[in-house]
């Protein structure tokens, strides 16, 4: 039986205006989200950003954060003090902003780098899920998203420059877009740094189907990537001279002449995870959940040399490698265990334990998902499935370093959020309803008992967090902090 020619067309006009359409519905979707939780103040790090969001605040700032992502909030601050109506400005602003990049450049990067099929739902999905596991990503002017959306078009653009074997100019113009974006990413999360280079290694090693000879040399390839990287750090660098008196292209990050990722380090020795809070019976702005058996390694090294050396902190983890190995892996549970994505909470992460459930059906499903994806063949043009490329690995690498960078130092669940993108675009793209079906009818025992014994292994670590928390730093963990 055929469908009515109106019914055809209505489905053609969706399908060709996908994009336009799941743009509309996510800016009024997180319009919503924003009249929903209707704050009317920003705190801590969010207030930060938002004050450096002028040239002259910026330019004399002094503290660990770089230029880039206050100067995309400039042209927002400025239409919020001439508007007449600022709170208004703001939260249409940043429902727009986040609704056209969410519906129209991540899913066309996270398709380019591992394939997947579009639709107004699938491109509705991540947004959706953001919105309910972090919402404060979305209502905030905070770094994360941000540098996860720049590093995934810094990703896409490589790719299709790589891809470009007809086009010099394309070639070179698609990867010094990439060494921009990729710059950009690292200035905004200084962590990105570590995804850069896998993202060098690709304009390295050109991926066309298999390991093949680049479409042009090499070395013009990494030399226009560096060039972009070069371009967007030429700001930070003034703003280095003039604050610090440092020739540097970098990002300065030192913290009362310590290094951020040594203090990052030592901290992540006690701490299981620490979250950000309002909580009104709160001693004060953050909640620590300490590692018992990360303190007492602590202690025991503590007095042996100085653990903000780099030098000093690789011996100990040498001469206690299993100690290190369970401790990492604590830190990556409870990285993936999402219960404060409002980034400020309003009561203790204990008692958000049905947000902890859902995100780990989420990232559960997502699990099942990838698996899947091994087992389907994709044609071109089979029902508008792109296939994974060859180049998935080092894709998935740029994604994945910077999270297993930060796994030695203290958690905070937002620092996972490139892992848990990755798998609500796995979810959106790549999701196929009779595929898992038939997957469940064949093996459901082991799925069954898979998950099973993730959930456990996953809830009593996390659960074992959970049971205590404080709002100060001990002694003697204090003074050692202090030196």
């Amino acid at each position: 039986m055929h469908r009515p020619l109106s019914s055809v067309r209505l489905a053609e006009f969706i399908d060709r205006h996908q994009a336009t359409l799941a743009c509309v519905i996510a800016t009024l979707f997180l319009l919503a989200l924003h009249y929903d939780y209707n704050f009317t103040r920003f705190h801590y790090d969010s207030d930060h950003y938002w004050a450096l969001a002028t040239f002259e605040n910026l330019r004399t700032e002094r503290s660990i954060r770089g230029y880039f992502f206050p100067a995309l909030l400039t042209p927002l601050h400025y239409l919020t003090t001439v508007t007449g109506y600022p709170l208004l400005t703001y939260r249409a602003g940043m429902s727009l902003t986040y609704g056209v990049l969410l519906t129209t450049l991540l899913p066309a990067a996270f398709r380019q780098a591992f394939g997947g099929r579009l639709s107004v739902l699938r491109r509705l999905v991540p947004v959706v899920l953001l919105a309910i596991l972090f919402p404060g990503m979305l209502l905030y002017p905070l770094s994360d998203l941000p540098a996860v959306l720049l590093a995934f078009t810094a990703l896409m653009c490589a790719l299709r420059g790589l891809a470009a074997t007809g086009s010099r100019k394309r070639f070179i113009g698609m990867l010094f877009a990439a060494g921009i974006l990729m710059g950009a990413a690292y200035n905004t999360r200084t962590i990105y740094l570590f995804g850069g280079v896998p993202l060098g290694l690709l304009t390295v090693l050109t991926i066309r189907g298999a390991w093949a000879k680049a479409p042009f040399p090499r070395w013009v390839g990494l030399a226009a990537f560096a060039a972009g990287v070069l371009l967007v750090s030429l700001p930070q660098a003034a703003i280095n001279k003039y604050t610090h008196g440092v020739n540097s292209l970098a990002v300065q990050s030192d913290i009362d002449n310590k290094s951020l990722f040594a203090t990052q380090l030592v901290r992540g020795m006690t701490l299981q995870r620490y979250e950000t809070t309002l909580y009104a019976d709160a001693l004060s702005s953050h909640a620590y959940y300490f590692d018992p058996a990360g303190a007492k390694l602590f202690r025991d090294t503590m007095d042996g040399g100085d653990l903000f050396s780099l030098r000093y902190y690789l011996k100990v983890v040498v001469l206690h490698p299993l100690d290190f190995l369970a401790l990492y892996s604590r830190h990556v549970i409870n990285g993936l265990d999402v219960r404060d994505g409002l980034v400020y909470t309003h009561k203790p992460s204990p008692l958000r334990n049905r947000t902890a459930l859902f995100n780990f059906l989420v990232l559960a499903l997502a699990a099942w998902v990838a698996v899947s994806v091994r087992a389907r063949t994709v044609q071109p043009g089979d029902s508008g499935w792109r296939a994974v490329p060859a180049s998935w690995p080092i894709s998935l690498a740029l994604v994945v370093l910077p999270v297993l960078a930060i796994v030695p130092g203290g958690i905070e669940t937002r620092f996972f959020l490139p892992l848990h993108m990755l798998a609500y675009c796995v979810i959106a793209f790549h999701f196929d309803a009779q595929q898992l079906r038939r997957d469940f009818a064949l093996h459901w025992r082991i799925l069954l008992a898979s998950l099973l014994l993730a959930a456990g292994t996953f809830f009593a670590v996390t659960l074992s967090t959970m049971a205590t928390h404080r709002y100060d730093w001990p002694e003697p963990y204090s003074h050692q902090m202090a030196q």
